[in-house]
C-alpha cells in the first residue's frame, strides 16, 4: 500500500478524532499577561555614545597600521561597526532590567578586581541560542544567551569573560586583521585574483570561493591566540574573588553544546498531551533536511581552538598548581542564577518568534515545558505558537516560518523530529493539536484574542 495513502488515512483519523474548539468565553476577555519582554528590553540607551566610541577606536587603531593598509582597515571595521549597530536596531541584543545588569555586574567585578579601566569596555547580551561568547577590537564583550543557559555558576561566567578580555587586551582581532590585509595585498593572492578575473567561465564562483576563505579566516582566532587568551584569562581570573574549583568544567559543558538541548523528547511530549499521532512522523531518514540546503560555514567559538579536552587539562593543571579560593556566587546566589537562566531561555524563544522561526520557537518552548511544568507563560506561548503555525498553514506559507534551512544526520536530533512532525501535518490536524493542547491546559493558558481567532477561522 502506498506510504502517502497511509499518511492521508492517519491525517483523516486525526481530523475526526480531534476535540472540538470548546473555548472558555472568559479566556477571551481576561487581560493577557506579557510572557516575553517588552520592546524596551531591546533598546540600547547608550547607543549615541557607543557609536562615538566605535569611531574613536577605529581611528586610533588605524593610525597604528602601515599607511597602505589604513583605507582597507577602515572599510573592514566600518562594515563591522555598521553590522553591530544594525543588530542593535534589529533587537538582536538584550538590554532588560534583569539578566543584562546581572551579567554586566559579573564583568564589572572582573574589571574592578584587575584594576582595568571600565570605560574601555562595553558589554552586550546576544539573543542567539549559540553556545558562544566573543569580543571585538574596540573592547566590546558579548555573551550569547545560549552559552549562559548551559553554564552553572557565576565563576564560570567570569572565566568566560576573562578569556574574552584576554583577546581584547592582547589585541588579537587587530593582529588577525593586519595579517589578513597582508595576505590580501600579497603578490600570491593578487596573482590568483588576476588569473580568475581573466577566465571566461565560472569566474563568479571562483572569486566567491577565494574570498570566502579569506573572510572566514579573518573572523577566527588562531590556535596560538586562543591559548594566549586562556593563559591571560586565568591570570585575570586569579585576581577575582571567584573560586577556581569548578571553572575548568566550562570545557566539558562546551564540548557537549553541539547537541541541542534535549530535556523533553518530542514523541514523549505528543504522548503526554494525548495528541493523535502517526509513528511514521517520528522515523528519521538517514539524513533529515528541511528548508533547502544548509551552507557549511565554519563556526568560530570558544570551543574550536584547540579542542576542549586539551584546554580543560591546561586550565585544571593551572588551578591545581595555583589553588584559587573564593565563591561561585558573588552578585547573586544559585537560586537567582537559575532565575536568570529562565529569563534567558524565555528570551531565546522570543527571539526565535521575532525572527519568524516558529518551528524553533516551538521546539524551545516544548523543552522548557518539562523544566517549568506549571508555568503559565510557557503553556500560553506554546499555544500561541501552535495557533500562529496554523494561521500560516492556512495561508499556504508555513515553510516561511517553520522549515528554515536545517540539516542533520543525527537520528536523535529532537529539533529535526519536530520539524518532521510539522512537515507531515494538514491544517485540520494542526488545528486539532492546538485545540487539544488548549483543552489540556486552559486553566493556565492566557490566550490572546488573536490566537483564538487564528484557530476559530
Amino acid at each position: 500500500m502506498p506510504k502517502g495513502f497511509l499518511r492521508t488515512c492517519c491525517a483523516l483519523i486525526t481530523i475526526f478524532t480531534a476535540p472540538c474548539l470548546a473555548w472558555n468565553v472568559n479566556a477571551q476577555n481576561k487581560p493577557v499577561k506579557q510572557c516575553f519582554a517588552d520592546e524596551s528590553a531591546y533598546n540600547y540607551a547608550s547607543l549615541p555614545s557607543y557609536q562615538e566610541w566605535l569611531s574613536k577606536t577605529e581611528a586610533a587603531n588605524a593610525a597604528l597600521l602601515d599607511s597602505k593598509y589604513r583605507q582597507q582597515y577602515d572599510k573592514i571595521i566600518g562594515e563591522k561597526n555598521a553590522a553591530l549597530v544594525k543588530q542593535i536596531a534589529d533587537k538582536g541584543f538584550l538590554f532588560d532590567e534583569q539578566l543584562y545588569p546581572y551579567l554586566q555586574s559579573i564583568l564589572t567585578q572582573v574589571l574592578e578586581q584587575n584594576d582595568l579601566d571600565k570605560s574601555r569596555f562595553h558589554f552586550f547580551v546576544d539573543r542567539t541560542s549559540k553556545a558562544n561568547a566573543y569580543s571585538f577590537e574596540d573592547g566590546t564583550i558579548v555573551c550569547d544567551l545560549g552559552l549562559f543557559t548551559i553554564l552553572q555558576n557565576e565563576s564560570q561566567v567570569a572565566m568566560v569573560f576573562c578569556h574574552e578580555l584576554g583577546h581584547v587586551m592582547l589585541g588579537h582581532v587587530n593582529q588577525s586583521i593586519a595579517r589578513q590585509l597582508e595576505k590580501l595585498n600579497s603578490p600570491e593572492f593578487l596573482a590568483k585574483l588576476k588569473h580568475i578575473k581573466h577566465q571566461e567561465y565560472n569566474t563568479k564562483n571562483q572569486l566567491e570561493d577565494l574570498m570566502m576563505g579569506q573572510v572566514f579566516d579573518k573572523t577566527r582566532h588562531t590556535r596560538a591566540q586562543e591559548n594566549a587568551a586562556d593563559s591571560l584569562g586565568m591570570l585575570l581570573f586569579s585576581h577575582t574573588k571567584y573560586s577556581g574549583v569548578n571553572v575548568a568544567r566550562v570545557f566539558d559543558i562546551l564540548d557537549s553544546s553541539d547537541y541541542k538541548l534535549r530535556f523533553y523528547p518530542i514523541k514523549q511530549f505528543f504522548k503526554a498531551e494525548q495528541f493523535s499521532e502517526d509513528d511514521e512522523w517520528f522515523k528519521p531518514a538517514k539524513k533529515m533536511s528541511f528548508g533547502g540546503s544548509t551552507p557549511a560555514i565554519p563556526v568560530d567559538s570558544l570551543k574550536t581552538h584547540p579542542d576542549c579536552a586539551q584546554r580543560k587539562m591546561v586550565m585544571q593543571a593551572y588551578f591545581n598548581a595555583h589553588p584559587k579560593a573564593g565563591a561561585d556566587f558573588l552578585i547573586g546566589n544559585a537560586a537567582q542564577f537559575e532565575k536568570m537562566k529562565q529569563v534567558a531561555r524565555f528570551d531565546e524563544a522570543a527571539y526565535a518568534r521575532q525572527r519568524k522561526d516558529l518551528g524553533y520557537c516551538l521546539y524551545l518552548l516544548i523543552q522548557y515545558d518539562v523544566l517549568y511544568p506549571d508555568n503559565a507563560c510557557v503553556k500560553t506561548e506554546i499555544f500561541n505558537t501552535l495557533a500562529e503555525i496554523c494561521k500560516h498553514q492556512k495561508a499556504h506559507d508555513i515553510s516561511t516560518v517553520v522549515n528554515n534551512p536545517y540539516a542533520t544526520e543525527d537520528d536523535e536530533d529532537e529539533y529535526a523530529k519536530l520539524l518532521q512532525v510539522l512537515d507531515n501535518q494538514t491544517l485540520k490536524s494542526l488545528t486539532g493539536i492546538a485545540a487539544t493542547y488548549y483543552n489540556n491546559h486552559k486553566n493556565l493558558i492566557n490566550a490572546s484574542n488573536e490566537a483564538i481567532n487564528n484557530l476559530n477561522k
